[in-house]
């Protein structure tokens, strides 16, 4: 029996792995393109852009973790199904049960996997994508900067540069206007150098001269010539505390005592047991399935996916909309009555499948 379950487990683990890489994949597209519209411009590199990208992976391991183990489970009892092994394994006297136990033991592994991936690795990913996004954003509009255009990134601030080089963040033969209220500054300068201290965007100037007008008072027109000089361009608002509920690890939602951070709570220890629960039930119609039935089983895996992700996001606005977190596990709950079912029908050889469906 122990070749029999390191089989299992071997084929199993590498399908999973497969399977983890190309759903990641797919994500990793989705996400490049929406982030690349965001942040890639003058001043942001693209390894700048992939950085992000990486970041924010860790975020999708526990939704991916259980689409992964489903279409595993039922490719690979499919695909021995269609080899006779499972025939073959019946006749030698093995039951549908002990052939089950790889399947139970790596539920629960990916399903504790998922727990830490969504509870730990998830909230930190976001984080950490959420603040270099800020900062990239804040690079790109610093930096995204027209050579020998008129330029307006920021509220009241015009630019006129002759040359610009992002990277180090260095115009030269530029001329910019500040308008605040009823002042006008406009300053003339041979270099720049535009740097971003905390919130706040700087100009730092060097051999250049400024005009400075009061509308309301035109008589007390300025001219300055000067070697140096520093100008706040603009201030970003204050940054995000991450006091949301996907912000939060484990330790600080169970301290959260609010109904959102209860179901926030609720719903990854929800999600993070799905690989278990509903992989037993891919597992008890896999072994069910006719041969040749592959693209039938697949269609179902996608299909049991798909039913669980909708009462899964129909549940979690429930719980908060009722203030009752507990609704939060209604997709565990519903798909552990139908794996028990399932479970005990495969065992007992009671269910089978005539799907039509031979690929």
């Amino acid at each position: 029996m122990k070749t029999l379950y390191r089989y299992i487990s071997y084929e199993l683990l590498k399908l999973v792995l497969i399977s983890f890489l190309l759903f990641l994949f797919v994500i990793l597209v989705d996400r490049a393109s929406t982030i690349a519209e965001t942040v890639l411009g003058q001043g942001v590199s693209f390894f700048e852009f992939l950085s992000v990208l990486m970041k924010g992976l860790p975020a999708f391991f526990g939704i991916v973790i259980p689409i992964s183990f489903v279409i595993s489970v039922i490719v690979l009892f499919v695909q021995m199904e269609n080899n006779n092994e499972l025939v073959a394994l019946k006749s030698c006297g093995v039951s549908v049960k002990q052939i089950s136990l790889p399947v139970l033991i790596s539920g629960v592994v990916f399903s504790l996997f998922s727990f830490y991936s969504l509870m730990f690795l998830a909230p930190k990913s976001n984080v950490a994508m959420k603040k270099e996004l800020e900062e990239l954003l804040k690079k790109k509009i610093t930096m995204s900067i027209t050579p020998k255009n008129f330029s307006s990134n920021f509220p009241g601030v015009t630019f006129y540069v002759e040359k610009v080089f992002p990277q180090k963040g260095l115009i030269e033969n530029f001329m910019v206007s500040l308008q605040k209220k009823s002042e006008l500054l406009t300053i003339f300068g041979k270099k720049g150098t535009l740097r971003t201290a905390g919130d706040t965007v700087f100009l730092d100037i060097y051999n250049g001269s400024a005009q400075l007008i009061n509308w309301k008072k035109p008589e007390e027109f300025k001219l300055l010539n000067f070697k140096d000089y520093t100008v706040e361009l603009y201030r970003f608002s204050k940054k995000e505390k991450f006091s949301a509920e996907k912000y939060k690890t484990l330790f600080q939602l169970i301290k959260d005592s609010s109904v959102e951070g209860k179901t926030e709570l609720l719903k990854r220890v929800c999600l993070s047991l799905s690989p278990l629960i509903v992989g037993i039930l891919a597992f008890s119609v896999a072994v069910s399935l006719p041969r040749g039935s592959m693209g039938a089983g697949i269609a179902f895996g996608l299909l049991l996916i798909v039913v669980y992700y909708v009462i899964y996001t129909v549940s979690k606005k429930l719980a908060v909309k009722m203030g009752a977190p507990s609704v939060a596990l209604l997709p565990d709950v519903l798909f552990g009555i139908l794996s028990a079912a399932g479970y005990y029908g495969a065992v007992k050889e009671k269910i089978s499948f005539n799907t039509g469906l031979r690929w």
